[in-house]
């Protein structure tokens, strides 16, 4: 009685163990993908953005089939707009997910807090911000999708004065990590075109009145005003200016682009000029630019969706896509669950080699010297009208 228990135990252990086995070669274990973005605080349009935009990325592709297999799972942490939790939240994505990738992070200071972290972790970060400076080198495991201001925005926006003829740029910025790199082009950008900035003002991201700042450009005779700011203070700063009488052209970094800005701004914004990924323009672009098409997918696909399009959704969809097509050249056999420390380190090499993909920021071509992997010109100068961004040249 005792045998033929134990021998139908057997039986059932052995069914079972097929069985399981069936089950996971059917459903084999996913890659994971560790998200820390600020769903709260002051950032929070982007965050929530953000997500979405990686979120329609993932279903796209796991609707494909995945990649080598498998599908692509996201775990998304809350940062707060905090560059301390960021850090917490990375740990964690690398230690307690066994993530193969920390992606996310929209903001610069958040970014570059949590470096070293990943640089520990032998993970690869990929920021959603304009965290690494040309011309500055690369760090092993920083990536960024978000070309930098120099690249991408100031350069373009004091031409953009010059041409509605200032003679006296004037420039503001928020004292935060971000504002910290404006500045640096700015001055970078006056130096390359041979002209001397009227004035340099700074103000703190708590802010409650950015009027002494202002009557100092008032009075320093200039003639255009850059601003290097987030949404709400940004507006801030608009507002104040033309309450002290400033007529002038007034142009914004990129970080304001999105419909929260002419919303909460209203006829105080319009008119003014700054720069974006072309997707937020989506319906402008001529029919013979290689990026139309990803573009107006993205754009119909969002607007389909939540009614209003922001950029920040491109800055994750264009994560989610590359780490994908890095995915692709990554050993098939290698498990998740067990030889996550190799695919870190095999996806962060592809990911350098990748070259010619083409996305919301632009057209990538990474390299071991060049991280952000996009040219000048990947970005197009817009401008609110009629309560809408649209492409600056129509």
């Amino acid at each position: 009685m005792k045998k033929s228990l134990f021998i139908a135990m057997a039986i059932c252990l052995g069914f079972l163990f097929v069985f399981s086995s069936a089950v996971l070669a059917k459903n084999p274990a996913p890659y994971i993908l560790g998200f820390s973005s600020g769903i709260t605080g002051r950032r929070a349009e982007m965050g929530i953005a953000s997500k979405r935009g990686a979120l329609m990325a993932l279903k796209e592709i796991n609707a494909a089939g995945g990649v080598n297999g498998r599908q692509l799972k996201a775990v998304f942490y809350d940062d707060q707009s905090q560059p301390v939790v960021c850090v917490k939240n990375t740990k964690r994505i690398i230690d307690v997910d066994k993530a193969i990738a920390c992606m996310g992070y929209i903001s610069v200071g958040g970014s570059l807090a949590s470096v070293q972290t990943a640089t520990d972790g032998q993970t690869l970060l990929f920021s959603a911000a304009p965290a690494i400076v040309t011309g500055t080198g690369t760090k092993k495991w920083l990536f960024t999708v978000v070309p930098d201001q120099m690249i991408a925005s100031v350069p373009i926006l004091i031409k953009n004065l010059l041409d509605r003829g200032a003679k006296k740029v004037a420039y503001i910025y928020v004292d935060t990590a971000y504002g910290k790199l404006g500045v640096r082009a700015f001055n970078l950008s006056c130096e390359k075109l041979g002209i001397k900035p009227a004035i340099i003002e700074k103000y703190s991201p708590q802010a409650v009145d950015v009027s002494p700042q202002i009557a100092h450009i008032k009075a320093s005779g200039a003639d255009g005003l850059l601003i290097t700011g987030n949404l709400a203070d940004t507006i801030k700063v608009i507002k104040t200016a033309r309450e002290l009488g400033i007529t002038y052209p007034i142009v914004s970094d990129y970080a304001i682009v999105g419909p929260e800005f002419s919303k909460l701004g209203g006829k105080l914004v319009e008119g003014i000029v700054s720069t974006s990924l072309k997707a937020l323009v989506a319906l402008d672009l001529p029919d013979t630019d290689v990026q139309k098409k990803v573009a107006m997918e993205l754009y119909n696909d969002y607007m389909k969706k939540y009614k209003t399009f922001s950029l920040y959704p491109g800055h994750t969809w264009d994560q989610v896509m590359l780490i994908a097509q890095a995915l692709k050249k990554v050993d098939p056999k290698l498990d998740p669950t067990k030889d996550f420390i190799k695919i870190r380190a095999q996806l962060r090499d592809n990911l350098e080699t990748l070259e010619g993909f083409v996305g919301q920021n632009g057209i990538f071509n990474y390299s071991a010297t060049d991280h952000i992997g996009l040219a000048k010109g990947c970005y197009v100068p817009v401008v609110v009208r009629n309560g809408k961004w649209r492409l600056l040249s129509k």
